[in-house]
């Protein structure tokens, strides 16, 4: 003759067995979080104070946790300054790039606002010379820096397509070939500007860079209808 089956006893809430309730679950993904934000801060004053170099050691250190957690979030020492360098450009790409600094405007007002902003951004930001100048022998870096570049040459050439139907600029010029040209550009002379012992005026190397762009571009104001 067959038993009966016992019965699972359920937890009194009638929850499932070994799940984690919502509200907890949501504080151990903030506390992970803050974690590996604390990690990517300490990581940047790292290289900042090592002008390019560090230790996992120091870094968790700093951070107050263990070397092994630092292991755990980022894998090693590259996949740690690939992160660090990732975040770098999300908060570029944040106050630089994937905003419309003066709307309403043509595209030489518009994107003169940007340069401008972008000048800012790396005169303010610490990390700016380590990414530009000492960080892209790593092929981590190298591998998010190309994928970066793509996407700002892609943004570029779209600004650049609408500019050319406003007649802005000449429709001749291959868009993509020519934000190519102005971002890397860019790049490295902002990227000398701040190697430099005594950095150039802030707003002098922004108008400098300008009149490049206006000249590469080849821009002309349109008259409003």
């Amino acid at each position: 003759m067959r038993r009966p089956k016992a019965e699972k006893i359920r937890p009194a809430n009638d929850a499932v067995a070994g799940s984690v309730p919502p509200p907890v679950r949501a504080g151990v993904e903030r506390g992970r979080a803050d974690t590996r934000r604390r990690l990517l801060e300490a990581a940047a004053a790292e290289l900042v104070a090592g002008d390019g170099a560090l230790e996992i050691g120091d870094v968790a250190r700093r951070a107050g946790v263990s070397v092994g957690l630092s292991y755990h979030y980022f894998g090693s020492k590259a996949g740690l300054i690939a992160a660090v360098v990732e975040d770098f450009y999300d908060r570029f790409d944040a106050s630089v790039m994937a905003i419309n600094p003066q709307p309403g405007v043509d595209w030489g007002r518009r994107e003169q606002r940007r340069l401008q902003a972008m000048v800012a951004f790396h005169y303010a930001e610490p990390l700016s010379p380590i990414v530009l100048a000492r960080l892209s022998r790593e092929p981590e870096v190298a591998a998010e820096e190309a994928r970066r570049l793509q996407a700002h040459i892609e943004l570029a050439a779209q600004n650049i397509a609408l500019a050319q139907k406003r007649g802005e600029i000449p429709a001749s010029l291959d868009p993509h070939q020519l934000g190519a040209m102005i971002l890397g550009g860019l790049r490295q002379a902002i990227g000398q500007a701040l190697a430099q012992a005594v950095r150039p005026d802030q707003a002098g190397i922004a108008a400098q860079l300008w009149d490049f762009i206006a000249a590469m571009a080849r821009f002309k104001i349109v008259p409003a209808e």
